[in-house]
């Protein structure tokens, strides 16, 4: 094997290695979005929130930013309006934008908040 055909296999090795880390595992299903003793209280709706969690890759390939994660587009949704509880009526959406050079994938939770008014 020449030298230059070792330097191909190497660098198509860190490739196929790096591609493995910008692999979403996010799903689109949440079960919950509040745990807690059900009170007999009376919750409100707040407004419409939207969480975003996202991911660039380099060359479409290479990961710059922590994986996009469902658990926290909801977290920053219900963060959007103080006094949630949960949130209601959700829709998850799964984006993949393609530039020049590098690509960003998100997920953007839209939902309602719900919750207790402070009085």
């Amino acid at each position: 094997m020449t030298k230059m055909m070792k330097i191909q296999v190497f660098v198509f090795m860190c490739f196929s290695i790096l591609t493995g880390c910008n692999i979403a595992n996010h799903g689109s299903f949440t079960s919950e979005t509040y745990r807690g003793v059900t009170q007999s209280v009376d919750l409100v709706e707040l407004g419409a929130v939207v969480g975003k969690s996202c991911q660039t890759q380099f060359l479409y390939l290479l990961p710059i930013d922590e994986g996009v994660s469902t658990l926290m587009a909801i977290e920053q949704a219900k963060q959007k309006i103080a006094g949630t509880v949960l949130l209601a009526d959700m829709i998850i959406d799964d984006t993949l934008a393609i530039e020049f050079g590098y690509s960003e994938q998100c997920i953007i939770v839209h939902a309602t908040a719900m919750g207790i008014l402070n009085r």
